[in-house]
């Protein structure tokens, strides 16, 4: 499911990731499971701190480090520009919540 990306502090709205993308991200979204025990849910609402949102830009580089790029290159196009956004926001100290269909 599409997921939209508020300002936590007054859910205005700021993006959105389409089903396709967020299929991209998956593999991303389970490691920030693991480290943390947060579940990212393309159904419910998710809280996103900025503290998680430098979590995900590590987990992201060392999926970047480690991953063969050229096997999928829209799924590495869509994994670059979600961390793109996350250290867009996390740079302006902005939290985020993740709003599921």
């Amino acid at each position: 499911m599409a997921l939209d990306f508020h300002r936590l502090s007054n859910n205005e709205y700021l993006f959105g990731i389409d089903d396709h993308k967020n299929n991209h991200l998956e593999e991303i979204y389970t490691e920030f499971k693991n480290w943390t025990g947060i579940y990212v849910d393309r159904y419910g609402d998710t809280n996103l701190t900025v503290d998680h949102q430098k979590l995900m830009i590590k987990i992201i580089d060392s999926y970047i480090h480690k991953t063969d790029l050229n096997v999928n290159k829209q799924k590495t196009i869509d994994i670059i520009e979600f961390r793109a956004l996350m250290d867009y926001f996390s740079d302006k100290g902005i939290d985020l919540k993740m709003v599921g269909d």
